[in-house]
């Protein structure tokens, strides 16, 4: 869900520059593309229009239309600002700067369907054993895990550590985080070799921030058309 963070000019202009000052890194985001990461630089006039400078992190074509650009301040919740386009190199990005600043807020704990391509490892605590699975789903404190799994493994057991590489249900745009332990609160046994754990854990620092911009992604993915 979207709401207005602010539209004052002035606050707006001091968000920016604490933006680059910290070099805050920065999503951008268009339904239907593959997500990418900026790193805000500097700040610019072009034809009397300021501008904001973006390093791209890898090299991408940016979209034409206007695209929503997210970020995040530690222990805040996501922020983001329509932006358009307007200038562009091997390694760069410009786009006019913004009139406002949204917050991107998720609700309470949403699960979303992940990737078939997203995946977890861990160990039973205590254990050697390296068990791989599928992420079926996520929210910020737990997910549905399935694989072929140990068989020793068995509800109120804790894993450790929760390995996880989340992605989108399209490109190849990824977020990594792991939990230092997870706590197995269910298990299914679905055939004779696969099984389903859901788990519950508590992220923090990175890990938290890597999974609440995933989960915010997730939410705008699955928002009516005209939402961004």
């Amino acid at each position: 869900m979207q709401e207005l963070w602010s539209d004052d000019p002035k606050v707006v202009g001091e968000e920016i520059i604490r933006l680059i000052g910290q070099r805050t890194p920065v999503t951008l985001f268009q339904k239907g593309l593959n997500p990418q990461k900026l790193t805000p630089s500097e700040i610019f006039t072009k034809e009397a229009e300021p501008l904001i400078l973006f390093t791209k992190d890898t090299p991408f074509q940016a979209p034409k239309d206007p695209c929503l650009l997210l970020y995040q301040h530690r222990n805040q919740p996501m922020r983001g600002f329509h932006a358009t386009p307007v200038l562009e190199t091997n390694s760069e990005l410009g786009v006019l700067f913004p009139a406002s600043i949204i917050t991107v807020q998720r609700r309470r704990y949403p699960r979303y369907v992940t990737s078939t391509r997203s995946v977890a490892t861990f160990t039973r605590k205590a254990s050697q054993y390296l068990n791989h699975g599928t992420i079926k789903n996520i929210s910020i404190e737990g997910a549905r895990l399935v694989g072929k799994f140990s068989e020793h493994i068995q509800k109120g057991d804790k894993l450790s550590p929760l390995s996880m590489t989340l992605r989108l249900r399209f490109g190849d745009f990824e977020e990594k985080a792991t939990a230092p332990e997870a706590l197995v609160r269910r298990v299914i046994e679905l055939d004779q070799e696969t099984r389903e754990f859901g788990v519950q854990f508590t992220l923090k620092g990175t890990d938290l921030e890597n999974l609440e911009r995933y989960l915010a992604i997730c939410s705008i993915q699955d928002s009516p058309p005209n939402a961004t």
